[in-house]
This record gives structure tokens, C-alpha cells and sequence, in this order.
């Protein structure tokens, strides 16, 4: 079955939460939802439909795009257990693109005070520039 068209919120809670529609459909679901960048909706439609590989993709691109709270909720439904190797990846990324709370937050998950202190020293340069 193919679906073009995402569901409204009151819709979408429907088919999650009331309906029980075979995994299939969850998972075009998801796709829509992800193709129209809306990832979080595919992450829950993908979950329902224990989708493992829209899971995973979700996570790279919750990686790729430094967006550690997705991230963080595509791991918990994969169970997986993050290291700190893979929060210090993710908080690099978040610098890279200047996403300083996303960096925070998973600099503090790895414990990694070297990277924290940088990051503290890239906010306040960035600070003093815009007050210049």
C-alpha cells in the first residue's frame, strides 16, 4: 500500500496508538514523514513498526546533522549503549555546525572536560565578535 499523504496530528495518534495497521504501513509512514524531514514523526511510526534500518537511519542522520536529542532517542530505541566516544562524536558535529546546546549536552554525557572548556572558549570568542 502506498501512502502519499501525512496524516494530521489527531490521525496520525490514531493509526499509532488506536489502529493496529501492519508494520508496512507503519513504515511508509515513517518514510513520508522522514522524506518531508520530519523526523521525529518517523521515528515514531519507524518504532511502532520495529523498523530497525529507519531506526538507524534516523541516527546517522541525527549524527550527521548534530541533533543530539534525536540521536539520543533513535539509540534508546535501538537499546543500544552509547560510549563516550559516541557523544564526543556527536558534540563535535554539534560544534562544527554551531549547535552549542546540542554540543553542551553531549560533551557533559561523555565527561569530557577538554572538550567542554574548548567549547566554552568557541561561545565566549563568539560572543566578544558580536559585541565588537
Amino acid at each position: 500500500m502506498s501512502i502519499r499523504k501525512l496524516p494530521d496530528y489527531r490521525l496520525k495518534q490514531k493509526i499509532l496508538y488506536i489502529d493496529q495497521p501492519d508494520p508496512e504501513i507503519l513504515q511508509n509512514y515513517g518514510d513520508l514523514f522522514f522524506a518531508e524531514g520530519n523526523f521525529s514523526d518517523a521515528l515514531d511510526f519507524y518504532q511502532k513498526a520495529q523498523f530497525t534500518d529507519g531506526l538507524q537511519k534516523i541516527k546517522n542522520d541525527a549524527l550527521n546533522s548534530g541533533d543530539v536529542m534525536l540521536f539520543l532517542r533513535a539509540a534508546k530505541m535501538l537499546n543500544l549503549e552509547l560510549t563516550s566516544a559516541d557523544w564526543e562524536n556527536i558534540g563535535q558535529k554539534a560544534i562544527d555546525l554551531k549547535k552549542y546546546f546540542f554540543a553542551r549536552h553531549a560533551l557533559e554525557k561523555a565527561n569530557n572536560e577538554d572538550l567542554l572548556n574548548s567549547l566554552k572558549k568557541i561561545i565566549e570568542a563568539e560572543e566578544q565578535e558580536k559585541n565588537a
